[in-house]
């Protein structure tokens, strides 16, 4: 059977047998497809590093039913430095969980695979403030998936967001203040999620956003993530 070689990021890894692993890889050609690896918690495996989350590397595959079978890896990149700082790293994880989570078997999605390359490239090698950075890609994520929010008009009456703004965790909208539904959130979250969501992932060093309100959007947009996915992202609850 022909070899595949495809470009990837290792999402998740779980035991599989006595000594296999089977890992869920996020590649450019394929989308996100399940590999297994053979013999690899032995302790001498050379795919070792493989079976890690956050692995990107170049992929050598054979087809295997409905899964494949990983016969060899070229390590790109780690992201090695996301495990000194465990906050950064539960931050970090909780992305390649929404992506496991919205991406189909086998649909390619490479929009989705950049803004996560970008992400992680944001934190490590540019330090970008995790949590901004992750806080980009959920509004980015969200947008990509239909659920983009609109910072504009209301959306139930369509009229300009004039004075106080509210939240609406059930439509994962923005409301004005004469329509019914909602919590009021404080306008200097709105405009940060705003100025958040307006930049580009390679200006997120231009812009400061205070700590409080960082805090505040980022928890806004892990609740509405999880109302729209109807899932809790697990990696945030072992910070």
């Amino acid at each position: 059977m022909e070899d595949i070689v495809v470009n990837g990021i290792v999402l998740s890894s779980m035991p599989y047998k006595e000594k296999d692993r089977l890992i869920q890889i996020f590649t450019v050609e394929l989308g996100k497809i399940t590999g297994i690896l053979r013999g690899v918690s032995s302790p001498k495996a050379k795919l070792k590093f493989a079976s890690q989350p956050f692995c990107f590397a170049r992929f050598e595959l054979t087809s295997s039913k409905d899964m494949y079978i990983v016969k060899g890896a070229e390590l790109i990149d780690t992201f090695f430095d996301l495990t000194v700082d465990y906050d950064n790293y539960c931050l970090s994880s909780s992305m390649l969980e929404i992506c496991s989570i919205i991406l189909k078997p086998n649909i390619i999605a490479e929009k989705i695979f950049i803004g996560l390359m970008r992400t992680l490239q944001n934190i490590v090698y540019r330090s970008i403030n995790c949590k901004l950075a992750v806080t980009k890609f959920y509004l980015f994520v969200l947008d990509v998936i239909g659920y983009g929010l609109n910072f504009s008009t209301c959306d139930n009456c369509g009229m300009k967001f004039i004075g106080d703004i509210k939240f609406n965790q059930e439509t994962g909208t923005f409301r004005c203040s004469a329509c019914s539904g909602g919590v009021k959130i404080e306008s200097r979250d709105f405009m940060s999620l705003k100025i958040i969501s307006s930049t580009d992932f390679d200006r997120l060093n231009t812009i400061k956003i205070n700590d409080m309100a960082l805090n505040n959007c980022f928890n806004l947009l892990v609740k509405d993530i999880s109302e729209r996915l109807n899932f809790k992202i697990k990696s945030l609850n072992l910070k």
